[in-house]
This record gives C-alpha cells, sequence and structure tokens, in this order.
C-alpha cells in the first residue's frame, strides 16, 4: 500500500519519535487512515498525532498525494525494543445489500 511503502520514522534518541507518509488523496477523501505505534514490551497500539503537510512544507506537492508528518513522545528508547508501526482506517467500512429471498428462489 501507498501508506506502508511511504512511511519513514526517526527518532531523535530522547524522547521524540517523527515519521512521515502520504496516501493517495481519493482513498483520503472515502476513508482516511491513522499511524499508531506499538512496542514489544507494552504491546498496545498508540495512535501517532499527525498533521497534514502544505505545498509551503514540501518542495513538491502532488495533488494526488495527501502528506503527513506525525509526532510521538516515547518514555524510553533501548536495544531490544522494537517499534510497529502499522495504519486503520479512521471509520469502520461496511455495506448492505437486500436481497428478495422470493424473487432470487426460483
Amino acid at each position: 500500500s501507498i501508506p506502508m511503502k511511504s512511511l519513514k520514522c526517526y527518532n531523535d534518541y530522547n524522547s521524540q519519535v517523527t515519521c512521515t507518509w502520504m496516501e493517495h488523496s481519493e482513498a483520503h477523501d472515502l476513508v482516511g487512515m491513522i499511524l499508531y505505534q506499538r512496542d514489544n514490551i507494552k504491546m498496545e497500539n498508540k495512535d501517532m498525532l499527525c498533521k497534514r503537510q502544505t505545498g509551503n512544507d514540501l518542495r513538491e506537492t502532488p495533488d494526488m498525494y495527501v502528506h503527513w508528518v506525525c509526532h510521538r513522545t516515547t518514555d524510553y528508547f533501548g536495544i531490544g525494543v522494537d517499534d510497529i508501526y502499522g495504519f486503520r482506517p479512521k471509520k469502520v467500512l461496511q455495506t448492505e445489500l437486500d436481497v428478495d429471498l422470493f424473487q432470487n428462489g426460483k
């Protein structure tokens, strides 16, 4: 997916983690994504605080993509602590179909 392929994260080895990523603007309009982080110690998903980057922040901004920069403060960095990142939709996708059983049951 575009969000996973474009995701780049780095830290300041003190307390701040920064991630950048992008998603297709049409996909964002349909169902936007939320970036979350978890580590292999606490194993609980934490949403990252993300802000949309505007054209002034980017050298080249194709209108077909929405660019994001996200931040998270952490209490610890260390050997053996693995950060895991993923995306989840902002809303639950659901479809419904009404079927008339008498019409289809020939």
